[in-house]
């Protein structure tokens, strides 16, 4: 730098000097960090030798280019050398703006310099963002040209771009492999993605087969069959690291296959391995014919994925086991409709023959002018005998559900229960005016089972009441009888419970399922003079200004 300013022999960042006419006349000692030249090299050569355009560079050699794939800048720049608006290359950006600048003594700093290359004499390109200082020395034009290495920057701005892409990648290939059904063909996503998207060719899965405690192989890439040919079965017995891994539920990275005592063979082709467990469902291997073939981040990934394939053999287990259970349902129900029909037959048949008698009966007596106040209410439970009857047939075709629900007034209908349960001297009182929509047969049957069992339980003169909750959740059906123990309560809607002797035991159970039909909730309680309080809940009651007609 002899001859000129001594302050330029303290600037720490890599500067040329350059005359009036384009030429290096001197350089700091910092240009060797980044031209690999020293100053004695650059001097005497032209700018426009020095730098080069970026878009005009050779890239055929990937090793020489690798920092120039990123944009530069903080990405609000234009990328050097593209196309702006306009559709033209940015004139700012090129060697021949700068000799330009430099021969016009105009000066730029970085902010407003130039995105060039440097071609440093190991022939590897770097990337330089360029600043222009014009200057006067004995009548003569000079310039400060410095230059900044921002292939770091780059490299940064490439990974970030890489990550994100794959990022998004990544959030494709989930939704995709959600709309999948079977689980082969989830695995058959899972390695095509491993292969076509993370660029690794070499991908396998294995199902753990739970009958023979072993790892079987499921899917593999093309790549995988062509350099592993037959893929083994791993179990407990042998020695592999894939077994390890899904035992341990801990993914594993190995570098080199070949320096890992728990390797399954000796001389295996794939010398490094990324194994990811797929929770009790089996692993996902990914692998490689050279060592350190993987970085953190392709076992991030390869985590993230495994998770996702975890979580759709999740759901295609689920939806499989529902699939079975509505299967076995059908079967039930069809079963149920059979046994139905043929004990609706044998009741039919028995009550036809009283009902014929009753009514011979009947007219006999009025042909005599006898009346008998007691053959209308057995009328009544013949009636509802028969009603029952259609009642069982139709849930046995229907199921446990409600195809559409009424107005009910359970004022009305609990005193149309209460005259066909034999309540000896048992009293009803109804508190409520209240309208509920519900299946009226069924709601019946709830409530005529309850009335039987307070009479039952409670003793000939029990009370009975009927009325809505406090809160407006629902309505409620209690006794003054004996009651039932805190620890027995939850037990009664259990089929085949009953403190009857004489009982079946189904009486609440179909109080429990009626109220499950209608989407509601009971529970039994304390009544307030000591009998039970079973209380229905998330009733839907008809508003007070549109009662049912």
């Amino acid at each position: 730098m002899d001859g000129f300013p001594e302050a330029l022999d303290a600037t720490p960042d890599p500067t040329l000097v350059v005359d009036g006419d384009g030429v290096v006349r001197a350089g700091t000692p910092s240009v060797e960090g980044v031209f690999g030249l020293e100053p004695a090299e650059l001097s005497g050569r032209s700018v426009s030798a020095v730098f080069e355009d970026p878009t005009e560079v050779d890239r055929d050699d990937a090793a020489a280019t690798a920092a120039l794939d990123a944009d530069p800048g903080d990405g609000d720049a234009e990328p050097a050398g593209e196309a702006t608006g306009d559709g033209e290359a940015d004139a700012g950006d090129t060697v021949a703006a700068l000799v330009d600048a430099v021969r016009a003594g105009e000066s730029r700093s970085l902010a407003d310099g130039f995105e060039l290359v440097v071609r440093r004499g190991d022939g590897v390109l770097i990337p330089v963002r360029v600043s222009v200082g014009a200057f006067g020395l004995d009548a003569d034009s000079y310039a400060v040209v410095t230059a900044i290495d921002v292939s770091n920057e780059r490299t940064r701005q490439l990974a970030l771009r890489r990550r994100t892409e794959t990022l998004e990648s990544l959030h494709e290939a989930t939704r995709e492999l959600l709309k999948t059904t079977d689980r082969e063909a989830a695995a058959e996503a899972a390695v095509s993605y491993v292969d076509d998207v993370l660029g690794h060719p070499i991908a396998a899965i294995w199902f753990h087969d739970e009958r023979r405690d072993a790892l079987e192989p499921a899917v593999w890439t093309e790549t995988a069959e062509a350099v592993v040919g037959d893929h083994p079965t791993f179990d407990a017995a042998g020695q592999s690291i894939t077994w390890e891994v899904f035992e341990s539920g801990e993914p594993t990275y190995v570098a080199d296959v070949a320096d890992d005592p728990d390797r399954y063979t000796e001389d295996a082709t794939i010398r490094s391995e990324l194994v990811v467990p797929l929770g009790r469902y089996g692993v996902l291997n990914v692998g490689a014919t050279v060592p350190d073939a993987f970085s953190e981040s392709d076992l991030a990934i390869a985590r993230i994925w495994a998770a996702t394939v975890t979580m759709v053999l999740v759901r295609i287990e689920r939806e499989r086991q529902l699939r079975r259970r509505e299967a076995e349902v059908a079967r039930e129900r069809d079963r149920l409709e059979e046994f139905a029909s043929l004990v609706s037959h044998d009741l039919r048949s028995p009550l036809n023959v009283a009902t014929g008698n009753l009514e011979m009966v009947a007219d006999r007596l009025a042909e005599e002018s006898i009346e008998v106040a007691e053959l209308s209410a057995v009328k009544r439970s013949l009636d509802r005998m028969d009603a029952l009857i259609e009642d069982l047939l139709a849930l046995a075709r229907q199921g446990a559900g409600i195809d559409e629900a009424e107005p009910v007034p359970l004022a009305d209908l609990a005193a149309e229960c209460w005259e066909t349960v034999d309540t000896e001297d048992a009293t009803l009182a109804v508190e409520t005016d209240a309208v509920v929509a519900a299946d009226r047969s069924r709601l019946r049957q709830a409530l005529e089972n309850l009335f039987g069992n307070a009479v039952e339980h409670g003793g000939r003169d029990v009370a009975v009441a009927v009325g809505t909750l406090d809160d407006g959740d629902g309505f409620y059906v209690e006794d003054d009888g004996p009651g039932v123990g805190p620890d027995d309560r939850e037990s009664v809607f259990e089929a085949g419970v009953t403190t009857d002797p004489d009982g079946t035991g189904f009486g609440l159970k179909i109080v429990a399922e009626v109220a499950e039909a209608h989407g509601w909730t009971v529970e039994l309680a304390e009544s307030e003079a000591g009998g039970a309080r079973f209380e229905f809940r998330g009733v839907e009651f008809a508003p007070p200004d549109e009662p049912a007609e």
